[in-house]
């Protein structure tokens, strides 16, 4: 769990990094956030709080996270009170709103992060794509085709399913990876190959001009190697020729940003339901 704090110059003011993992309960979380904000120098206005699950845009609640099973079905009261704004939204969501806040108002893009899972969101023509109920862009949970029977993508690609693979932890593998193990190599590189599937889709399904490249698992050798060589040898040529595809910026840090710009939006009174990033984005830019 990332706590960040920014001051009205947008400059970092406080920052605490804490463990968290698949037993953490909400009350924990929301004690943590009362607790970094205590110890700030200055009383906070707004709060943007982003989860790896999905968010219902009408009720603003987690309906599921794979990664923090507890969270299903939190929606967070007031944390810092009534007055103090408050924004909760999906952290691949906080995260495409950070790396496009450059872009232009009418922008196609997409951010694609390779964490313990794999997820994704979009903007095409400058607005969110957002599907029914705000859940676009799961492309983790996309079916792939494997030796074992159908898996989704967040099995075959994602940071968990290579530790499982490599029945190592994560130092392990990159040592592994260090001394050139030929199976740990070889299940690195096979998770790769199933990221740069991923983002050929994403380059044939959208037609971005940019996709942002985020996560822990592209820290692995050979992991973004093999993802960007499948990726351009399955992309229809005049797409990916047309697409920019790089690691993002503040990497480590591009969800945390990305809530707080959501939540500086909010506060100045922009809208930020429906079109929330695509609106964001732009005004970051005005």
């Amino acid at each position: 769990m990332l706590l960040l704090a920014s001051g009205p110059d947008g400059q970092l003011i406080g920052e605490r990094l804490l463990k968290t993992g698949p037993t953490i309960a909400p009350s924990r979380i929301e004690r943590h956030i009362n607790q970094f904000a205590d110890d700030l120098p200055t009383p906070v206005d707004a709060i943007g709080i982003a989860v790896p699950g999905l968010v219902h845009r009408d009720t603003g609640q987690v309906e599921m996270s794979d990664v923090l099973p507890q969270l299903n079905g939190w929606q967070p009261r007031r944390l810092l009170g009534e007055d103090v704004t408050q924004v909760l939204v999906n952290d691949i969501r906080a995260a495409l709103i950070h790396s496009s806040r450059s872009l232009r108002s009418d922008a196609t893009a997409a951010i694609m992060l390779a964490g313990t899972a794999i997820g994704m969101a979009a903007m095409s023509g400058g607005r969110v794509v957002t599907g029914v109920n705000g859940w676009a862009g799961e492309i983790g949970s996309v079916p792939m085709p494997t030796p074992n029977g159908i898996r989704r993508l967040d099995q075959i690609a994602g940071g968990f399913a290579i530790v499982a693979a490599a029945g190592m932890p994560a130092t392990q593998v990159h040592a592994a990876l260090a001394a050139g193990d030929v199976r740990v190599t070889e299940i690195v590189r096979s998770a790769g190959e199933a990221f740069g599937l991923a983002i050929a889709t994403v380059v044939n399904l959208f037609n971005p001009e940019v996709i942002t490249l985020a996560g822990g698992t592209l820290k692995y050798d050979r992991y973004l190697d093999a993802a960007l060589l499948v990726a351009e040898q399955t992309s229809l040529p005049p797409l990916w020729q047309a697409c920019s595809v790089r690691r993002a910026e503040d990497a480590d840090h591009v969800v945390a940003l990305g809530a707080l710009l959501l939540a500086d939006r909010a506060n100045a009174g922009l809208h930020i339901e429906n079109d929330a990033i695509a609106d964001s984005a732009v005004a970051e830019q005005q």
